[in-house]
């Protein structure tokens, strides 16, 4: 009898330490692609292609998926790093340029260029318009794409920071509070602050109702619930300087910029599944529907990785 506990136990041991090798390994690495620019920053996927920033070249990137490698090179103003896809075009805002740039991905140029506030931080395509943070000067610009103009100037209280929109709302971080804020998109106007219970809910994620905010001063992570207004959830210790996660494969996936790595979270289970260990300074992971495209800010590459 005493044999036979101590059969099952050593089985037992087997079954957790294979379990828990699987759950490292059930995120696998693709490619490290090397896109010959400083600053690699976000990615979008529009017309086939994987469209990269890199803020300390002054360029986006072409990158065709299906090798890997760079096939296109677009100069930029100064500072690009957000990157959206909507009506057709990419959207680029430049931190130092002050603008934000159209670009073309049938011809791979810039169609346009369009003069925000001072520092923009984030853009994002949501309601059939072009929405971008401007740090420095606590507005948020609301762009026509059928006439590349500014229509609408929201100022907020605050640092606006990260956008993400959820099914009847625009949510805008606040890198200076600990509120997110919400906006109607209808009246453009604020119409509501919602506490995160951390410092600087600085970038944000969405899904459906939901909306995460990664509050980077206190290494947590907040879900608010647009049809309560209110936190649901706060997922702690998720690493080092969380900043702007995504949705891939059905779970949030956050960066965490002094750490090196991303964790995954799970939904509904509000709790980090999964770390992965990437380049130099992580600073965002775009929605996708499989694949992680996770740009190295401190170096010149982007790890491609395929969520298990």
């Amino acid at each position: 009898a005493a044999m036979l506990k101590a059969a099952v136990a050593i089985i037992a041991s087997a079954l957790l330490a294979a379990c828990a090798q699987g759950a490292t390994r059930a995120t696998e690495i693709l490619a490290k692609i090397d896109v010959g620019a400083s600053g690699p920053c976000s990615v979008a996927f529009e017309a086939g292609a994987a469209w990269a920033t890199a803020f300390r070249s002054n360029e986006v990137v072409r990158i065709d998926p299906a090798t890997n490698a760079v096939t296109r090179r677009i100069t930029t103003d100064a500072g690009p790093c957000g990157i959206t896809a909507g009506a057709g075009a990419l959207w680029v805002m430049t931190n130092a340029g002050n603008t934000v740039q159209r670009i073309d991905p049938a011809s791979a140029t810039v169609s346009a260029t369009i003069p925000v506030g001072a520092g923009p931080y984030d853009v994002l395509f949501a309601f059939g318009s072009v929405w971008v943070t401007n740090y420095a000067d606590g507005t948020i610009h609301r762009i026509d794409p059928a006439t590349n103009r500014v229509v609408r100037r929201i100022r907020i209280v605050g640092a606006p920071a990260g956008l993400a929109a959820t099914r009847s709302a625009l949510w805008v971080g606040d890198a200076s509070g600990k509120t997110i804020v919400r906006i109607n998109p209808r009246t453009n106007r604020v119409v509501r602050r919602v506490a995160t219970g951390g410092a600087s809910p600085e970038w944000l994620a969405s899904r459906g109702y939901f909306v995460w905010a990664a509050n980077r001063l206190d290494n947590s992570v907040a879900k608010i619930d647009e049809r309560k207004n209110r936190r649901v959830a706060l997922i702690k210790r998720v690493g080092r300087q969380p900043v702007d996660g995504g949705i891939v494969a059905g779970s949030l996936w956050v960066p965490n910029q002094r750490s090196n790595t991303v964790v995954r979270i799970h939904l509904s289970r509000n709790r980090v599944v999964e770390t992965v260990r990437v380049g130099t300074g992580p600073f965002v992971v775009p929605d996708h529907a499989s694949e992680l495209w996770v740009g190295s800010f401190g170096g010149r590459d982007i790890w491609r990785l395929r969520a298990g």
